[in-house]
């Protein structure tokens, strides 16, 4: 969490100091905050991961440590002809590279209102992720109608939360500009020592906002204090709209990507995001990424700005979008299907425990390894740089 200088300056998690910057989010999210975490010149910073340490970390098991992958820490394959000239490029050009190679692994989102939002490999019929729109008694309905009217069913979520805020305070006020100083926290996240993975979570945080931004465009929903007087958010919410959470789709994307990057999968077989919340012995728990995760997308609804069913369909969006990357990167033949169970949220609050992958209370469906991944249109740029993200995350002996 020191030594990070190089960080100082860069305006947020765009990196272009606002130079035609896609995003356009003044650098929320942004990796400034890792170069002040824990340090005297941001003490809220600080408050702020010691408040989701005592939030996050239920049972401390002091023998236990990260696991160690078999990633190569040496020996790695020689520079592709694309990432040495890569590497020859300023921050400012590579951010491009990067979108634009993310960018092309994907279809363009599939809108179908009334009935659903669906997300693809680029060529491919099989979605990754499905989002079933709510519907209403009368077919006549806009379907804007009735997502706000189901979003407002669970306005007594948005009031009981705001019982948090306090508490809460210090994190929400952080994580609207930066997540990844408490991702940094939990994997020892450092520009020097982790180049390639803080490059790799760079591109992810920008490419949840390009994908969620045209769902959340077309869909319009309305946020918690647009609908009652009462809520007085103790942050100034976002102008676009709240249904799906960007903060929960970013925030579970990079926390199913740190995790592959920090396991083994065993036998190569396609990475599953479920794995992440399997305890692997006792008495520990499910993985902190995640619980950390939800605890930002969580902060949302405390803070008055989001739905609680805002942040379950981003959980689902980012773990998919997670998934499917570590897949494609890696070189798996198959990765997972998400698709949201509308109803069953509708009735109830966000957290980590309430996204359940089976029984009745499921949060969502998913098919680990039932989706083809088209390998040809993977860059070897993009293959080259999780190689190397993989290396630096390998935990050394100790």
């Amino acid at each position: 969490m020191t030594g990070l200088s190089a960080l100082n300056g860069r305006n947020g998690r765009n990196g272009r100091n606002g130079r035609n910057g896609r995003n356009g989010r003044n650098g929320r999210n942004g990796r400034d905050g890792i170069f002040f975490a824990g340090g005297e010149t941001s003490g809220q910073v600080s408050a702020a991961l010691m408040s989701t340490f005592e939030g996050i970390t239920r049972q401390w098991d002091a023998t236990l440590h990260r696991p160690r992958t078999s990633a190569p820490t040496t020996n790695l394959p020689a520079l592709s002809p694309d990432l040495a000239a890569f590497e020859r490029h300023e921050g400012f050009f590579r951010n491009h590279i990067i979108d634009y190679n993310l960018d092309h692994l994907f279809a363009p989102l599939v809108l179908n209102a009334p009935t659903e939002v669906v997300l693809q490999e680029a060529g491919a019929a099989t979605p990754i992720y499905t989002l079933p729109l709510p519907q209403g008694a009368d077919p006549q309905t806009p379907f804007r109608e009735v997502l706000n009217a189901y979003l407002r069913g669970q306005m007594r979520f948005v009031k009981s939360s705001a019982a948090l805020r306090d508490e809460r305070f210090d994190e929400i006020h952080v994580q609207q500009t930066d997540t990844l100083s408490f991702f940094g926290a939990l994997m020892a996240l450092d520009d020097n020592r982790t180049p390639w993975t803080l490059m790799l979570l760079d591109a992810i945080l920008r490419f949840g906002t390009y994908i969620e931004m045209p769902v959340k465009l077309h869909l319009s929903a309305t946020r918690p204090n647009e609908m009652s007087g009462f809520v007085q958010p103790i942050i100034q919410p976002p102008s676009h709209a709240s249904f799906p959470s960007g903060h929960s789709v970013e925030a579970f994307a990079v926390a199913t990507v740190l995790h592959a990057l920090s396991t083994d999968t065993p036998g190569n077989a396609p990475y599953s995001a479920q794995s992440a919340f399997a305890a692997t012995q006792p008495p520990t728990e499910a993985s902190l990424l995640m619980r950390l995760a939800a605890r930002i997308a969580e902060n949302r609804t405390i803070a008055g700005v989001h739905f609680p069913a805002d942040s379950f369909a981003g959980a689902a969006m980012g773990m998919a979008i997670g998934e499917y990357l570590v897949n494609a990167l890696s070189g798996a033949a198959q990765t997972g299907a998400y698709r949201l169970e509308t109803a069953n949220i509708a009735a109830r609050d966000f957290n980590f425990d309430t996204l359940a992958f089976s029984g009745p209370q499921k949060a969502f469906d998913h098919t680990p390894a039932s989706v083809a991944v088209d390998g040809s249109i993977v860059s070897p740029l993009l293959r080259d740089i999780w190689a190397r993200a993989r290396a630096e995350m390998r935990i050394a002996n100790f």
